[in-house]
């Protein structure tokens, strides 16, 4: 199941000349796939006002041992975010209830292209 994206209007910053910046809260449902779960842009593209993510970066606010890596798609709605353990193993194929993903708080800072 794709994560979803929890963005709120009030952590978007659109008042850059060529970017939009944003910071969202993660929700993780289901089971993690190996070789990274979707990441579903389309979900918040009204917010953003973009199509176009330029970097995205995904971090543990509650100090979990473990990490996340974004991999970017070839489109906005096939993103991939990988997880790891803090010994840097990814996660199995797992459901989330069972590891550290269930606990954390993640959030991911995304700058994206304005639209033109």
């Amino acid at each position: 199941m794709p994560i979803a994206i929890n963005l709120s209007p009030l952590n978007i910053d659109g008042s850059g000349n060529n970017f939009t910046y944003a910071i969202a809260t993660l929700t993780f449902t289901g089971s993690y796939v190996v070789g990274g779960d979707t990441l579903d842009f389309t979900q918040i593209e009204d917010k953003l006002q973009s199509t176009q993510i330029i970097q995205a970066f995904v971090d543990s606010q509650n100090g979990s041992s473990g990490y996340y890596v974004p991999v970017q798609g070839t489109s906005f709605n096939n993103w991939k975010l990988k997880a790891y353990t803090g010994g840097c193993t990814e996660l199995t194929a797992v459901a989330y209830s069972t590891t550290f993903v269930n606990t954390d708080v993640a959030q991911i800072t995304i700058t994206a292209r304005k639209l033109q």
